[in-house]
């Protein structure tokens, strides 16, 4: 079948990937008292999904040119329906932490494969209309975990609760494995051998960092917390040497240091850094602070999370809209917006604290509406306004670090940002500790403002065009 016909089934894959990072995050308050888990060792949970996935994506792009894309596809849509089952089983604490990574890498696999799919499509409007469901799908699949999930843990199934919801992220998967058959067979187009080991190197450095940073805090900082953050810089700078000398050698690697001379891809990347860091963490900390904090059901924090996942998910479908209106000041409005958004719910919430609940639900609900336009009018553009400004000699080699530290950055900003908040709580209480953790999004948010205004001050590559969305993120990956 082709991306554009069918049931939505090719586009179910791009919702399934990130649903089940999302779906993460809604059962995070449920897995302390399940599990017998700190709340840095809940964070880690979410965090060890967010960077395997990071640390496969350029390899499966890669796997994909030299052994064919429907088969990779494949192989990964079934790895995260099976892996998905094994989160939902797990007994324990450390075979869920197994299980995410194992799900992470299966997701890794599957996007670069749809999105190397998606630049085959015959014409150029096919492949823009295939780019924008691509978009889409993604954006919904990122707050309909929050949404989805709170309502199936409210259920009352004998297989319901968070393992439920985890379970649930087998179902999109499962869904579009049903239509892989029907996709037209590519033939391998690279013979290059993948460089296995620097994504191991990679995926261990980041998860040792990741670990380091989520459990420190709660075991006061012990000596094995500290190393494990040592060995994460000590392995990610021998990972960046080894990559150098491959590269300068002429061989194949996963990011090329050689990219990073140019200051659009460094803006880039530092832009992606802070504004998924700070996502992140901000769905990790609401899910904690209406569930445990506030005392809401999952029913009930699912559905304080419509006003802003409807307008995340609208704002995104209208998209190349906004930006043929507002042009490349799309990101810095955004900014803007999400300053003021953050703001005003950092007020509420510190003022609401002792008083009732449903204040602080309204005051949410009202403003997730600012919040949910602002951040989506961040994510789309991001992409494609950083790619205008890269040539496209390196536009796959940009690219692939821009992808690896967006994945990256979301389980960063869970284990610092949200480490800050979750040391917080026990001592100013949920709300208080929820604004200030929002006091450092906005700093991030205002750091982001200003790399944007350097970004769109920076002439364009020659060559390029301006692209809402992903459209140059299927190069990097292809």
């Amino acid at each position: 079948m082709s991306a554009c016909n069918g049931p939505g089934r090719f586009y179910v894959a791009a919702f399934g990937a990130t649903y089940t990072f999302s779906i993460g995050n809604v059962t995070a308050p449920r897995l302390g008292p399940e599990l017998g888990a700190s709340r840095g060792e809940v964070a880690l949970v979410l965090a060890a999904f967010a960077v395997s996935f990071a640390a496969g994506l350029i390899l499966a792009g890669r796997l994909g040119d030299r052994y064919g894309r429907r088969r990779l596809l494949g192989i990964g849509l079934l790895a995260l329906a099976l892996t998905s089952a094994l989160a939902a089983a797990a007994p324990g604490l450390w075979l869920l932490v197994a299980a995410r990574v194992l799900q992470g890498a299966s997701s890794a696999i599957v996007m670069p494969q749809t999105l190397a799919i998606i630049q085959t499509l015959g014409s150029e409007p096919a492949r823009a209309r295939g780019l924008a469901a691509f978009t889409a799908s993604s954006g919904v699949g990122t707050v309909a975990g929050q949404v989805v999930g709170g309502l199936v843990m409210g259920l009352g199934l004998p297989f319901a609760g968070w393992r439920g919801a985890a379970l649930t992220s087998a179902i999109p998967s499962v869904l579009a494995l049903l239509g892989v058959r029907r996709l037209l067979v590519h033939p391998p187009s690279s013979t290059e051998r993948p460089d296995l080991g620097g994504a191991l190197g990679l995926g261990t450095s980041l998860l040792a960092l990741v670990a380091g940073l989520s459990l420190g805090p709660a075991t006061g900082w012990a000596w094995w917390a500290s190393a494990l953050v040592a060995l994460g810089f000590l392995g990610l700078y021998g990972f960046w040497l080894d990559q150098g000398r491959r590269e300068r050698a002429g061989r194949p690697v996963l990011v090329a240091p050689s990219s990073l001379r140019l200051p659009s891809v460094r803006l880039g990347l530092l832009m992606a850094v802070l504004l998924f860091a700070g996502y992140g963490a901000f769905s990790y900390e609401y899910s904690m602070l209406t569930q445990v904090g506030l005392g809401l059901t999952p029913v009930q924090s699912g559905l304080a999370l419509t006003a802003f996942a409807g307008t995340f998910v609208l704002a995104g479908l209208h998209m190349p809209g906004i930006m043929s209106r507002f042009g490349e000041r799309t990101m810095e409005l955004a900014a803007v917006l999400l300053c003021a958004g953050l703001t005003l719910l950092g007020v509420a919430s510190w003022f609401a604290q002792g008083k009732s609940v449903a204040i602080w639900v309204g005051c949410f609900e009202v403003l997730g509406v600012l919040l949910g336009a602002a951040q989506a009018s961040q994510y789309g553009p991001l992409v494609g306004t950083v790619m205008a400004a890269v040539p496209h000699r390196v536009a796959g080699l940009a690219g692939g670090l821009f992808t690896t530290a967006q994945q990256a950055s979301l389980g960063l900003g869970i284990a610092t940002i949200g480490g800050v908040f979750g040391t917080l709580a026990p001592r100013l209480g949920w709300e208080h500790a929820f604004a200030v953790a929002l006091g450092v999004q906005l700093i991030t948010t205002v750091l982001f403002w200003v790399l944007a205004r350097r970004l769109r001050s920076r002439p364009r590559a020659c060559g390029t065009v301006l692209a809402p969305g992903v459209q140059h993120r299927t190069e990097a990956l292809d």
